[in-house]
């Protein structure tokens, strides 16, 4: 199969939801907070839903999602007993997942800009410096960035 940017976008789309779902059930244990524990049980759901239509479209492609590598989730694993070895509060929790809800809106942000529409890019000499993705795609991706900034603004009421 012939890369795409669709392609690439959509992998990022799901590789974002596979971190978010793999975070949440590292720290749904230790969450002691029942409102707190309900939105992340939320976000996990939204993680779970586009990560699901990521993998649609990309057997649409006739691809298959890329699982985080073994070494990715042992880092994350890892990073995330130490975050929360000596501190389980919620407030803290609550900024762990607001940092990673930002990491996530950088990440495909950086993607999705690459592929923008030809007409929203200057051409060179080369020709167009970015590639449209599909615009199913893009709103995928745009729907999870908006995703992830309501996770966040309703994780701010837990900090304290």
């Amino acid at each position: 199969m012939e890369f795409s940017n669709e392609t690439a976008l959509l992998q990022a789309i799901y590789k974002g939801g596979a971190m978010g779902t793999l975070s949440i059930a590292q720290l749904l244990p230790k969450v002691q907070n029942p409102c707190f524990r309900t939105d992340l049980q939320t976000q996990l759901n939204e993680y779970q839903k586009v990560m699901k239509q990521a993998e649609s479209q990309l057997k649409a492609l006739s691809v298959c999602p890329k699982e985080l590598p073994p070494w990715e989730k042992t880092m994350l694993t890892m990073s995330l007993q130490a975050q929360t070895l000596l501190n389980k509060e919620t407030s803290h929790l609550a900024e762990m997942m607001i940092q990673g809800s930002n990491m996530g809106i950088v990440s495909l942000t950086k993607v999705l800009n690459c592929y923008r529409i030809p007409n929203e890019v200057e051409s060179g000499p080369e020709g167009p410096k970015h590639m449209d993705a599909h615009q199913k795609a893009r709103d995928l991706a745009n729907n999870m960035i908006q995703a992830e900034k309501d996770n966040i603004n309703r994780l701010k009421t837990y900090l304290g």
